[in-house]
């Protein structure tokens, strides 16, 4: 992923710092044990992937709504991106979180 913002960021020159990168959310899991469900995610569908990994992933949020909003705001800060999407299933799960962020 961070390769990937630096060959954008070449690519865009003086345009970045206006560019709005965004990230399709995959899996969005509540849980307060967030270790457990990665771990659970890593010897299922994902398996080609370490739980840390998983946790470490702009494509996936689990945890509390808490640590999900800590995770978006170190996304942001990392890789820069400034807005998420996800599927409908996940909608009332991550909405918590986006009332949370919403206005920052």
């Amino acid at each position: 992923m961070d390769e990937c913002v630096r060959l954008v960021g070449e690519a865009a020159a003086d345009r970045f710092d206006r560019l709005e990168l965004n990230a399709l959310v995959q899996r969005v899991v509540v849980t307060d044990d967030r270790r457990k469900a990665a771990e659970e995610l890593a010897t299922g569908r994902w398996a080609q992937l370490t739980p840390d990994e998983i946790l470490a992933s702009p494509y996936a949020l689990v945890g509390t709504a808490d640590q999900m909003v800590d995770d978006l705001r170190a996304r942001r800060e990392r890789w820069g991106i400034s807005y998420i999407m996800t599927h409908e299933p996940f909608m009332d799960a991550l909405a918590p979180v986006v009332a949370r962020l919403a206005g920052r």
